[in-house]
């Protein structure tokens, strides 16, 4: 099963993977390749992304290594095909990954009929949300501007399965667990 999980930033996204990975040993994270640098203050950065320079990044992109590609405040992030063949060809475990909106909807496009996905779209009140980014060191106009990307974002959430509010964790990951178990996982 493929579990993607979308939301405005600043929603928690990797903070819910990260403790939904940790509940059994058949979860995986489905890696990105980018070319931005590594987050010093991100422990698991390299869980996360696999990180090509501009060079190695468009090599796989002409290779048809790539998905989908998206290019997000200057760095090139892209869906490796190696990592959506992982889950077409393992249906008993399950996998997560944080997309973006648009990415969801191709990615749910092209694995109808070959394997199980679960979308889940996290939501935040737009005040939370800027405490959470200015706690993580955005600058109060790379906040504001997170949050207006947020309307665009937003107007998607219909075509998820799960829409959850994500202010209390342990709810969310109790919401999230009990649609996992419903969907036999």
């Amino acid at each position: 099963m493929f579990v993607i999980i979308s939301g405005v930033s600043g929603a928690g996204k990797n903070t819910v993977i990260s403790h939904l990975l940790n509940e059994s040993n058949n979860r995986f994270l489905i890696k990105s390749a980018t070319t931005r640098q590594r987050r010093l203050d991100v422990k698991n950065d390299a869980d996360i992304y696999d990180f090509l320079s501009e060079e190695e990044f468009k090599k796989h992109d002409q290779n048809g290594d790539f998905f989908e590609t998206n290019n997000y405040r200057g760095f090139w992030y892209a869906t490796q095909n190696k990592e959506l063949q992982k889950i077409i060809d393992n249906p008993e475990n399950i996998y997560f990954k944080d997309i973006d909106v648009l990415g969801t909807q191709k990615l749910v496009k092209y694995l109808k009929g070959k394997c199980k996905v679960l979308t889940i779209f996290l939501e935040v009140p737009d005040d939370v949300l800027y405490d959470r980014l200015i706690k993580r060191g955005e600058t109060d106009e790379r906040a504001k501007y997170r949050i207006a990307r947020g309307e665009m974002e937003r107007e998607y959430k219909k075509h998820y399965d799960l829409i959850i509010d994500n202010i209390d964790l342990e709810k969310t990951l109790q919401i999230i667990s009990e649609r996992l178990k419903k969907e036999g996982y």
